[in-house]
């Protein structure tokens, strides 16, 4: 159970720029967001149409319990580690920034570079 603990520590910690923007704050600024927009990931979209705000939440926390249990097989090259990290937390900030602009500026930053 000790051994359990201190992975699972060492794991939040190692990830804690992915729970910060691709969890926290990917979901705030959509939560904020969506009166002054609208959502244009499909996956997401459904997920809000369907069942809400806070199921989005929670397929995020299952997203980092997944990557909890494959981050062993990841992590057999660091590199692809390092990688896979940085991807997620790339994403997490592109799409928190572009949240925070439709909030802020009314504009969206996925629209200006004509992504949608």
């Amino acid at each position: 159970m000790g051994y359990v603990r201190s992975s699972l520590g060492s794991y939040l910690y190692d990830i804690r720029f992915i729970i910060l923007f691709y969890v926290i704050g990917d979901w705030a600024s959509t939560f904020y967001a969506l009166p002054f927009g609208t959502e244009y990931n499909p996956v997401p979209a459904m997920i809000l149409e369907k069942y809400g705000i806070y199921h989005l939440l929670l397929i995020k926390i299952a997203f980092i319990v997944l990557l909890f249990y494959v981050a062993p097989v990841i992590k057999t090259s660091k590199g692809r580690w390092t990688l896979t990290k940085h991807i997620i937390e790339s994403v997490g900030i592109f799409v928190t920034a572009n949240n925070l602009m439709v909030v802020w500026y009314g504009i969206s930053l996925v629209e200006t570079l004509g992504l949608v």
